[in-house]
């Protein structure tokens, strides 16, 4: 808000008025479901299921490997700026050029490049098979829904020319008809370029998970379970509790909004911070 336009409100004795926050939407299951990788050498994985506790599935199967931790930006990026497109059209047109470049990944590097498309061929690849989709007349989770998230790519060979980016029906519905998470552009915008994609997925996972609830709960293995990290509840507790002090508590420290604390019971306590 300009200074004239606060002194105005001032003035006339009406409160401050709120700033607006770019934001860009993402596909409710974008957020609950693990579609890439936090590490690079995680990316190596072909296939991941999760069993949630309410008998629902979710299987991603990866032929190509997961898309690696850069994934989520580009992702983002396609989104904020083609959000409104999306509403009227089933494809997004963006240079390669400019996802780069907003990323701040040198566009002039071919390995930027290269990575991009690797990445985006990954993502092309990977399936989704769940059942946590409810039907929308009876509410119930009475079928299996086979999807992608994208349907074409057009990638054009010079990063400065249009490339297009065509998304598959069934997310398109769903993002249509309002399952979506709106999330803070230049909080994802300042993760992605920092490469805090584990950060990145938990912030849309747990504002999610949270809703208009004053307080989620969920163990720390079916916690696990749910954002793709399952394996380290195999493995001894001594190891385990050290991998989850060096990545996944440093990550819920800085979730934006979101309190979290693990209890004796290794209970991990969400609460939206004010």
């Amino acid at each position: 808000m300009s200074d004239i336009n606060r002194q105005i409100r001032e003035s006339l004795g009406l409160p401050p008025k709120q700033e607006s926050h770019p934001t860009v939407p993402v596909e409710g299951h974008v957020c609950d479901f693990p579609l890439w990788s936090y590490s690079k050498r995680r990316s190596s994985v072909t296939r991941l299921h999760i069993d949630y506790d309410d008998g629902s599935f979710v299987t991603l199967k990866a032929p190509e490997g997961m898309p690696s931790p850069n994934f989520p930006g580009y992702l983002d990026v396609l989104l904020f700026f083609g959000q409104r497109d999306l509403f009227e059209q089933e494809y997004i047109e963006m240079s390669v050029y400019r996802i780069l470049q907003t990323l701040e990944m040198d566009p002039t590097d071919g390995r930027s490049y290269e990575y991009f498309r690797r990445d985006m061929d990954r993502a092309f690849h990977l399936g989704i098979e769940t059942d946590r989709f409810r039907h929308p007349r009876t509410g119930l989770r009475s079928h299996v829904k086979y999807f992608r998230v994208l349907r074409s790519m057009d990638i054009a060979k010079s990063r400065r020319e249009t490339s297009t980016f065509c998304f598959e029906t069934l997310f398109l519905q769903s993002l249509r008809a309002g399952y979506l998470k709106r999330l803070d552009w230049e909080y994802c915008l300042d993760l992605d370029q920092r490469g805090e994609a584990l950060t990145r997925f938990l912030y849309g996972h747990l504002l999610k998970r949270l809703g208009e609830k004053p307080i989620y709960t969920r163990n720390l293995s079916g916690f696990l379970r749910d954002i793709g990290l399952g394996y380290l509840t195999e493995g001894e507790p001594k190891r385990k509790t050290e991998i989850l002090k060096r990545t996944v508590y440093p990550a819920l420290d800085v979730v934006k909004g979101i309190h979290s604390q693990l209890d004796e019971q290794e209970n991990l306590i969400f609460i939206p911070k004010d």
